[in-house]
């Protein structure tokens, strides 16, 4: 929530500037200027050091910037200046929420809730901290109460999606995902659908899903070997090894795409292309593919 000056009487020639800068810095952050608004910011600033509010706008333009640590350093200052603004402390926590320090993101977004117990975002944020934490009946329980709050934020369904299926509740993963895609197209969000469609072994709608994913990211290894995976259940070795070769050769660290190429290729007749691909899955610690190994007659 960028603050803007309204009705602000002036007094000075310096209060007048800043209040330009100040004026000016909001629009280019509207604009998503960012370098723009934090050049502005900091000559507000530098002729008016006690506001607040200017400290709390150059974050939030740092943080559209992706500076993370410069955006908190100016959440501290504006805090300090003026504690008791929700907004800050939720900007705070989010900024720390990508810097994945969720204990700290989660006191900033009590504290947000402290001061405005209704604000679904802090919610949304501090079920998603929970969720990176492994506490996914907390999770769920902030996303309850976001989406009781605000039923549009496609987000909240995606993180209680995920604190979900980490409870294999794939039915209620798949539930949340319709409401999330329906308010917004995501790669991720079709991904992870596709994930519970597939343990419900319904392999025609995970492969449209994973399809539609890359569709949206052409360049998601991971979407390509879960579409692999389906092809695989289906018997259709030819597009699981397409599949799994556009996997591995965007993100070539993945033992579980190895390990699947070549099974595929070991069903398609290709026993040299099955061991090499198995003796690289087993390298990469892929338990399984020791198994596989013995049973492909692999040397």
């Amino acid at each position: 929530m960028l603050i803007t000056l309204v009705g602000i009487t002036l007094f000075t020639n310096a209060q007048t500037t800043a209040s330009e800068w100040f004026t000016s810095a909001d629009n280019k952050y509207k604009a998503k200027d960012y370098a723009g608004a934090i050049k502005d910011y900091d000559k507000c600033i530098s002729l008016r050091p006690d506001d607040a509010d200017a400290y709390f706008n150059r974050g939030l333009a740092k943080y559209g910037q992706k500076d993370d640590d410069g955006a908190i350093a100016d959440y501290n200052k504006s805090i300090e200046l003026k504690a008791g603004m929700y907004d800050v402390y939720y900007s705070r926590g989010l900024a720390k929420f990508m810097k994945k320090r969720y204990d700290d993101a989660i006191v900033d977004f009590n504290v947000a809730l402290s001061i405005k117990p209704d604000h679904a975002e802090s919610y949304i944020y501090r079920g998603a901290s929970r969720y990176h934490q492994a506490k996914d009946e907390q999770a769920i329980t902030d996303l309850d109460m976001a989406i009781k709050l605000n039923q549009t934020i496609a987000v909240a369904y995606y993180y209680r999606a995920l604190a979900k299926y980490q409870k294999l509740d794939d039915k209620g993963v798949i539930e949340d995902l319709d409401k999330a895609i329906a308010l917004k197209q995501n790669y991720e969000y079709y991904y992870t659908r596709g994930l519970s469609k597939y343990a419900l072994k319904d392999y025609n709608g995970a492969l449209a899903d994973h399809s539609m994913a890359i569709g949206l990211n052409a360049d998601y290894a991971e979407a390509y070997t879960e579409r692999g995976l389906c092809y695989f259940a289906q018997a259709n070795d030819k597009n699981a090894i397409a599949d799994f070769s556009k996997a591995l050769s965007l993100k070539p660290d993945q033992p579980k795409a190895y390990h699947f190429r070549g099974l595929s290729k070991s069903y398609s007749g290709d026993k040299t292309g099955a061991c090499a691909d198995l003796k690289m899955s087993d390298k990469l610690g892929y338990a399984a593919s020791k198994e596989q190994l013995t049973k492909v007659g692999c040397n």
